[in-house]
């Protein structure tokens, strides 16, 4: 056990830091304030360089306790092995777990003055003595409730705070009203429950922020990948720099999956794939993305959706679009969506109104007629109306989904749910918001990711 914090001795944590890197296996932190040094972020950049796999939890709320130079780096270092959580407004802590090296608890920031001057103070324990004080299941637990209670890093996250900072240095008169304003309006913070407290929203809402928030986790995943897949050197030859991100994404992991993971003769093999990439899921991406750029096999069907498919049902789905299509564009439109035709083909010939036998095909535009003239459980919606709110109406697109696929009468139009919308909300624009649907979350997961698999 060493004393941690004192700058007369030398004692110091940039010194521990150092030492404990080299002999860990992954490093945790949750350390509420962190900034970019004079020259580098401490600790991240050290854990990209030798290759750990680090999982960050810093605090979030409108006084940008992460500086925004630290959650651009985050997103510029687009690697799986770099994970970036933000706990709304209760963390405290500042505990650095070097896993299977040791760790270090204390007073300590992520900040120059707090590794270099300030007089704090914390206590590193080795992988032994925690072992030893029968500390891993505390730590393990410690971290496991900060992943419930966090949410990844994504875009939206950052231009919040740049949004922040800009008005903040001009407006310093009103930063507290600010704050006030800019939480309450944030889906994440405006619940100030403590979280040793009593959650007292209805159950409908909880369901409802849980959902919105692995939603947007796993379509921020699906972003950092799109950015990767649509790069120069992992772009195949038959793929023009052109392709929106976000079609690229999608078709390489449906390749992947499909080709390379090959599930059609064991349903869950993508359980199996996760477990076995789970911890270095980047090493896996990187074979992944190697794969795609290179694999011999036959692509005329992805190379047919990248150049024909998405781009007509870009097309048929555009603003201002939907609610004039007639039948046959609205049977075109949906028919071409992957999570809607994988779901035709599980209704019953009698329910659909067809003979014995009439093929996947048929089912698929049968099913796709029959919803052309259907409406809302209330009768509120058609189901145009509900596909145009989905993918072009205000606010949150998590939320629009969650309404059109909860128990909300008013949005709920029968056959038609969450991976639909998501697919769908994807080919309508796939440069914000990458087709998300059962098929691609099982590729992900055979990329190690942990992430929800919808129904499929």
């Amino acid at each position: 056990m060493e004393f941690v914090g004192n700058p007369l001795t030398g004692s110091m944590l940039i010194n521990v830091a150092n030492a404990a890197l080299d002999d860990c296996t992954e490093v945790r932190v949750a350390i509420p304030y962190a900034e970019h040094g004079t020259n580098e972020i401490l600790l991240l950049d050290d854990c990209r360089r030798s290759g750990k796999k680090l999982s960050f939890y810093g605090r979030d709320d409108a006084s940008t306790p992460i500086a925004t130079k630290v959650l651009k780096w985050f997103l510029d270092h687009k690697s799986p092995n770099l994970s970036c959580r933000l706990v709304p407004h209760w963390l405290h802590a500042k505990v650095i777990w070097w896993v299977d090296s040791g760790v270090y608890i204390g007073s300590a920031n992520l900040t120059d003055r707090a590794w270099y001057k300030n007089y704090e103070v914390g206590l590193f324990l080795s992988h032994a003595e925690i072992e030893q004080a029968g500390l891993t299941p505390e730590l393990e637990a410690f971290f496991n409730t900060l992943e419930e209670r966090s949410q990844d890093l994504s875009d939206e996250d950052l231009r919040f705070h740049l949004e922040l900072e800009t008005k903040r240095a001009k407006l310093m008169a009103q930063l507290r009203q600010l704050e006030a304003e800019a939480e309450q309006n944030h889906p994440a913070l405006k619940n100030k429950n403590s979280a040793i407290g009593i959650d007292t929203r209805k159950s409908e809402e909880r369901h409802n922020a849980k959902f919105r928030r692995e939603w947007s986790e796993t379509l921020q995943k699906i972003r950092s990948i799109a950015r990767r897949v649509a790069l120069p050197e992992n772009r195949p030859h038959w793929i023009g720099a052109n392709v929106p991100a976000g079609v690229q994404a999608d078709q390489f992991l449906h390749a992947y999956y499909y080709k390379y993971v090959n599930p059609r003769t064991e349903k869950n093999a993508y359980l199996r794939e996760y477990e076995k990439h789970k911890r270095d899921p980047e090493a896996a991406l990187a074979f992944a993305l190697s794969w795609w750029k290179t694999a011999d096999y036959d692509y005329e069907h992805e190379k047919e959706t990248v150049e024909g498919t998405s781009k007509r049902l870009r097309e048929l789905v555009a603003k201002g679009r939907i609610l004039s299509l007639s039948q046959d564009e609205w049977v075109e439109a949906i028919s071409s969506v992957y999570a809607f035709g994988d779901h035709a083909v599980k209704n019953s010939n009698s329910d659909l109104g067809l003979g014995v036998d009439p093929g996947s095909r048929a089912k698929i535009l049968r099913l796709a007629e029959l919803l052309y003239a259907q409406r809302t459980i209330s009768n509120k919606m058609s189901a145009l109306e509900v596909l145009d709110y989905v993918i072009w109406g205000p606010g949150d697109v998590a939320d629009r989904i969650w309404k059109a696929d909860s128990t909300n009468k008013d949005f709920k139009v029968r056959h038609l749910g969450r991976n639909f919308y998501g697919e769908v909300v994807g080919w309508a624009r796939p440069d914000e918001f990458p087709p998300r649907n059962s098929r691609s979350s099982k590729a992900l997961r055979c990329l190690g990711l942990e992430v929800k698999v919808y129904g499929g």
